[in-house]
C-alpha cells in the first residue's frame, strides 16, 4: 500500500493575507486543497480565486467565531446557533445552547452558499473541532449525514494516531473507544473518511520558533504510514488586523514558510510520498 498524502490549508476567506496566500501556494503547487469559511469577511474573495484558478474548495463548517471583537455573521440569523445574526466566539455556549436541527441548516447553508457561487465542493471538514463530538454534543451525525446528501468525503481519521500530541502519547481509554464509535457510525452511514491526519496541535507560546515547528512536520513526514493522510494548517501572510486579536497569527505565518521550504519539498519526494487531493478520494 502507498502513502498517500493531502496538503490542506485551511481558513480559506478569513482575510486577504490568508486568501494571497492560499493562491500563492496553488499556483507553485505546494498545497492540493483547501478549506473555504463561508461565514468569513474575505470569503467571497476566496470563492472569485477558486473560480480563477478552477480548483474546488472542502467547506470548512463553521459554528463559531473566531474572534470575539470581530465576529462573522451566521447564514441562518435567528436560530439557536446565533447571537443577533453572528456565530458565537464561545464554543461552550454551541455545545450548551444550539439545537442539533439549527446546526445542519447553518452548515447546509454554508455549503450551498458555495455552491451557488459556482465553485465545486470535494469534500466537508470542521472548524475549530465543534462538530467532532469534544464538546459532547454528536454534532458528527449532522457532518456525516450532510457528507452523504452532498457524496463528499469527511476530514476526520480511521486512525487515532492524531491524537497522541493531545495526550502524551498516552490517549485516555475514553477518548479511544469515542474515536471507534465515530468512525463506526461512519461507516455504518458510508461515509468516506481519510486514514490519517496530521496538525500540529501547540500554541504558539509552547513552540520554540520556526525550527521546532520545521522539525514536527518533517518528522511527521519521515513517518507517514501507508494510506490517505490529510496534513493541515493554516498558512497565511501577516494580517496587521487579525493579529491584534490573537498572538497565534504568528504560527500561520510560520506555516506558509514552512510549505514554501526546500526542506519540505525535499522529505515529501525523498520518503516516497504521493502528493494527492480530495478530488481523488471523492472519485
Amino acid at each position: 500500500m502507498n502513502k498517500y498524502l493531502i496538503i490542506n490549508a485551511d481558513d480559506f476567506g478569513i482575510c486577504s493575507e490568508t486568501n494571497k496566500a492560499i493562491k500563492e501556494l496553488f499556483l507553485n503547487k505546494k498545497i492540493t486543497s483547501t478549506s473555504l469559511l463561508a461565514n468569513a469577511e474575505a470569503a467571497q474573495e476566496a470563492i472569485a480565486i477558486a473560480k480563477e484558478l478552477n480548483i474546488s474548495v472542502g467547506v470548512h463548517l463553521t459554528l463559531n467565531s473566531d474572534f470575539e471583537k470581530a465576529p462573522w455573521k451566521a447564514m441562518i440569523e435567528k436560530s439557536s446557533l446565533s447571537i443577533d445574526g453572528f456565530l458565537p466566539y464561545d464554543t461552550q455556549k454551541i455545545a450548551q445552547g444550539a439545537l442539533s436541527a439549527d446546526v445542519t441548516r447553518e452548515c447546509q447553508e454554508q455549503i450551498e452558499y458555495i455552491l451557488k457561487s459556482g465553485v465545486d465542493l470535494d469534500h466537508l471538514d470542521n472548524h475549530s473541532g465543534t462538530m467532532y463530538g469534544i464538546n459532547k454534543r454528536l454534532f458528527f451525525i449532522n457532518a456525516f449525514k450532510l457528507s452523504k446528501k452532498y457524496k463528499l468525503p469527511f476530514r476526520f481519521p480511521k486512525q487515532n494516531d492524531f491524537l497522541k500530541d493531545f495526550f502524551n502519547n498516552e490517549i485516555p481509554s475514553v477518548i479511544k473507544l469515542a474515536h471507534k464509535i465515530i468512525v463506526f457510525i461512519a461507516k455504518m452511514m458510508k461515509v468516506t473518511l481519510v486514514d490519517n491526519m496530521i496538525s500540529n496541535p501547540y500554541s504558539i507560546s509552547e513552540i520554540n520558533g520556526y525550527k521546532s515547528l520545521e522539525d514536527y512536520y518533517l518528522n511527521a513526514i519521515y513517518n507517514l504510514k501507508e494510506g490517505v493522510t490529510e496534513l493541515f494548517l493554516h498558512p497565511s501572510y501577516h494580517s496587521p488586523t487579525l493579529s491584534q486579536y490573537t498572538k497565534e497569527w504568528k504560527k500561520r505565518e510560520y506555516e506558509l514558510e514552512l510549505l514554501f521550504s526546500q526542506k519540505f519539498e525535499d522529505a515529501i519526494k525523498n520518503h516516497g510520498v504521493k502528493l494527492i487531493s480530495y478530488k481523488d478520494i471523492k472519485k
